[in-house]
């Protein structure tokens, strides 16, 4: 049975209470640092990009200015290390879930909690499921493409997203990889490959876990990957101007 991408949103209840001061310093520091990204091309900005952009958790990084790998960013029984919350505070409004469903404890149902506690519109939040089984492929192409497409939408508005599995390592570098050729910022999967690499080597569970993805078969896959059709026929232009 072919897998059908699981979109959900957290609850659209508000919250009165007030950010605090250290999360809105956070946040106009981030801003700030993304500004200067975006007025360079991507063949200027800095890599690792953590070099302008702070990382909100240590096993994460930036891909691109509105795009954040890291490792699955919610541990229930350690509530001593919100990462959850670190990344909310980074200004990411936007979940794109890898893994399978069973595979970990889900945290989209506490998503609007969270919120709540750092004063944040739960309307904001999108949570999006696209399953990859570990250390394993998309059953198929389109199935990336449908995981790019959303990223696209995304990077349209604005919108910061994280994108992670259950280590940031295979599933999570494969779908940065091929994100990176899909949106140009890499001329292909080589390069995209080569970026990848640089900003892994940062993330703090790199002496453990070397290469990012994580497989042969991933990385076979980033660097023989095309962009989405979409691309490559002006489809997605047209689309555009429907809309």
């Amino acid at each position: 049975m072919r897998f059908i991408p699981q979109y959900r949103k957290a609850s659209s209840s508000t919250s009165s209470t007030s950010p605090s001061s250290n999360s809105a310093e956070h946040k106009d520091d981030l801003q700030k640092s993304q500004r200067k990204l975006h007025a360079l091309s991507p063949g200027d900005q800095p890599r690792p990009l953590t070099a302008i952009c702070a990382r909100p958790i240590p096993n994460s990084y930036w891909a691109t200015p509105l795009l954040l790998a890291c490792e699955y960013p919610w541990t229930p029984k350690n509530p001593h290390k919100p990462k959850l919350d670190a990344l909310l505070r980074a200004g990411v409004r936007t979940f794109i879930d890898l893994t399978e469903f069973g595979e970990l404890i889900p945290y989209n149902t506490i998503l609007s909690q969270r919120c709540a506690l750092l004063g944040i519109d739960t309307s904001e939040i999108e949570y999006h499921r696209f399953a990859i089984r570990d250390r394993c492929l998309p059953e198929s192409v389109n199935h990336m493409y449908r995981v790019l497409d959303t990223l696209r939408d995304n990077e349209s508005r604005g919108r910061i997203c994280a994108v992670h599995c259950r280590g940031g390592i295979g599933r999570t570098g494969m779908v940065i990889g091929c994100w990176l050729v899909d949106s140009g910022v890499a001329k292909d999967g080589v390069e995209a490959l080569s970026i990848i690499a640089k900003e892994w080597k940062s993330v703090e569970k790199c002496k453990r876990y070397p290469h990012s993805p994580e497989t042969g078969p991933q990385f076979e896959f980033v660097a023989k990957f095309n962009p989405s059709p979409k691309m490559k026929s002006g489809t997605l232009e047209l689309e555009l101007e429907a809309a």
